[in-house]
This record gives C-alpha cells, sequence and structure tokens, in this order.
C-alpha cells in the first residue's frame, strides 16, 4: 500500500497553461520498448477471433513447440 503524504502543494505547483513544443515531440517514441522489449505482441483480428486469452496463445505455441521434433523430449512449461 502506498504511503499517502500530508503535504499540501503550493498553489503554484501547477501553471494554468504549459507551452509544450510539439515541433520536437515524437509520436509512440516508447510505445516499441514498452510492449515487445517487454514480451506483449499483438494478434491480428483473424488470430484473436480464435486465441481470445493469454493462455489460449501460450497452450498453442507450447503445443506447437512439442511438434518439433529437437524439442519433443523438453517440457513445455521449462522453455
Amino acid at each position: 500500500m502506498k504511503k499517502q503524504h500530508n503535504k499540501e502543494l503550493p498553489e503554484d505547483f501547477m501553471r494554468e497553461e504549459y507551452d509544450f513544443d510539439y515541433s520536437k515531440a515524437m509520436r509512440g517514441k516508447y510505445a516499441r520498448s514498452a510492449t515487445e522489449e517487454n514480451g506483449y505482441i499483438k494478434l491480428r483480428e483473424d488470430i484473436h477471433k480464435i486465441f481470445r486469452t493469454s493462455e489460449d496463445v501460450n497452450t498453442a505455441l507450447r503445443a506447437f513447440i512439442n511438434a518439433i521434433p529437437e524439442h519433443k523430449n523438453r517440457n513445455a512449461h521449462n522453455l
């Protein structure tokens, strides 16, 4: 549980308006690192209709991995 701070913020803590320079902005600058590098993938719509949950996807992938001859003797849950 987070600690709640009883400090009151000064009135000038936030400006009424901020001037952002959008010419230097980059759309989705961190989007890739926040998804693929952390194990998140996006399924196409036709695949998502069949595999609705991550467990569905994992079960299918484990079955596929176990069908590969070099992996048949391995336990798919330990890959």
